[in-house]
Formats: C-alpha cells, structure tokens, sequence
C-alpha cells in the first residue's frame, strides 16, 4: 500500500505501508489494503501508520495540524499501472514522534513561539491596534497551538 504525506515543507513516501489509522470524526479508521476508496479530515491531528520494513514491523506516528486524507485504489494520476490503494494526506504542518524526539527541544520551540506571541501582542496593545486582524499574530499563535499539541502527545507517549 502506499503513502503519502505532504506539506509546504515536508514530504513522506512510503510504499511497503501495511495498516493507516486515522482519526475521523465519528471514529477510528483503520485502513488497509484494497479498503474503500474514502475522503476526510483528520479530527484529533493524529496519524499511525505501519510499515514493513525488511521484514521488521515499524510504527510511525505524525501529529499534524488541519489535515485531509484520500484513500483511493485507481490512484490519483491517470497512470494504469498504479494498482493497489494509496494513501494521501496533505497537512498544514507535521511533526514525527519517533522514540528519539526529544520533549526538552519542543518544549524550547514552544516556548520560544509562546514568548514571540506574547512580544506581538504587546507590541499592538502599545500601538494600539486590534491584535485579531494582525496577519502575524494569528500564524504565530497557530504555531504556539501546534507546538503545544506536539508536547502533549510526547507526554502522553513517554508516560
């Protein structure tokens, strides 16, 4: 089964993909091999996948921010030969959790983001503009919000 996860700055391919879960909003969907073909958003930001890798069983876990997928067995190019069902999904932003990610860095990211915001909007409270319009402060607290989400989800897989 193939994968495919992209985003402006980030692309995963893998080919030899075995099981896909993703959260929906009216549940869990497993997706295998030859499933039918579905469309959606991905709800809590959270991605598994299984691979088989030389013979090895490898779990990977993505957390991402205002993700869509489309599992589709003809494929998404006109090309005959592409059989077998693939996996696309296209996110805003990702981050892998692998057991090497370390919390004490994204903890850092966070709070570096968190103190920019804060500079932000302290900044437009002097000058005395509406923070809601500024274009900045909306993809710095989006990013402060990701960030947090990432933290979280290393804490609840490190416990």
């Amino acid at each position: 089964m193939l994968f495919l996860l992209a985003t402006p700055e980030y692309n995963n391919t893998q080919s030899n993909t075995t099981k896909v879960k993703v959260h929906l909003r009216n549940g869990v969907a497993e997706i295998l091999d030859q499933h039918q073909d579905l469309m959606g958003k991905v709800e809590n930001n959270l991605l598994e996948i299984e691979t088989n890798f030389e013979n090895k069983l490898e779990k990977l876990l993505f957390v991402l921010q205002d993700a869509v997928f489309i599992v589709s067995n003809k494929g998404l190019e006109t090309n005959i030969d592409s059989k077998g069902t693939g996996v696309y999904v296209y996110a805003k932003r990702v981050r892998e959790i692998t057991s090497s990610t370390s919390i004490d860095e994204v903890v850092k990211q966070y709070d570096q983001k968190n103190q920019q915001l804060e500079i932000e909007v302290a900044k437009l409270a002097t000058e005395g503009s509406s923070t809601k319009l500024n274009s900045k402060i909306f993809l710095l607290t989006e990013e402060v919000e990701f960030l947090k989400k990432v933290v979280t989800v290393i804490k609840d897989l490190k416990s």
